[in-house]
């Protein structure tokens, strides 16, 4: 009975300190596998590449606090692994505001010119450094020639960066396809699985900013 009771106990403090991950698992905080997820969908022949661009992801069960509302201004293509796409290409603004975190968990509302979400992320991280990531699953309306088609994708967010005073520095952001299809029979060419695309501010700090 007392090793039944102090079982009960146990479970009891273990669950306290877990959360559920992209599929309902229970899983302790600070191990949640979506970051081996998402780079697991890079061929290792590229990984080398997109960790010398986007850098150190920290890691760590005790992320800093980054509940607020910051800027991407201007917000900076500077890596992607699809072919004829230029670099240092700066497009619209990236508003992003986080709050009601608690632990690795926080809610984000990111607001670019063509994306509105609003999801539950994970984060992780140790002193003022963090990771926050999330997997996104989303469809929407493609225009092509007159014509309108549906597409269906799968992306990991992953973005990463240093709490500041003045925001977010050494900011990164990395959009990785895991998944892609449309009903266009081929009229649209889709995204491989793989398919990366990394941005930064473009002074380096994604600068507090309320919106």
């Amino acid at each position: 009975m007392v090793l039944g009771l102090w079982l009960f106990a146990a479970g009891g403090l273990l669950l306290s300190s877990c959360t559920k991950n992209d599929e309902g698992t229970i899983v302790v905080i600070g191990t949640e596998n979506y970051i081996d997820d998402i780079l697991t969908v890079i061929p290792d022949s590229l990984q080398t590449q997109f960790m010398a661009r986007f850098g150190e992801i920290p890691r760590g069960a005790v992320p800093p606090k980054i509940e607020g509302s910051y800027v991407v201004d201007p917000k900076t293509r500077i890596d992607t692994n699809v072919d004829n796409l230029p670099l240092q290409i700066v497009e619209p603004n990236t508003y992003l505001r986080f709050d009601r975190q608690h632990n690795g968990i926080a809610v984000m509302d990111l607001n670019e010119s063509t994306e509105q979400i609003t999801d539950t992320v994970f984060v992780m991280g140790n002193g003022n450094k963090f990771t926050v990531y999330f997997i996104e699953n989303k469809s929407y309306v493609m225009p092509f020639n007159g014509q309108s088609f549906q597409v269906w994708m799968k992306r990991g967010i992953i973005i990463r960066g240093q709490v500041t005073a003045d925001g977010l520095a050494d900011f990164r952001l990395a959009s990785i396809i895991m998944k892609a299809e449309d009903n266009s029979n081929g009229v649209l060419s889709q995204y491989a699985p793989g398919s990366y695309f990394i941005y930064k501010d473009g002074d380096g700090t994604a600068s507090n900013f309320d919106w």
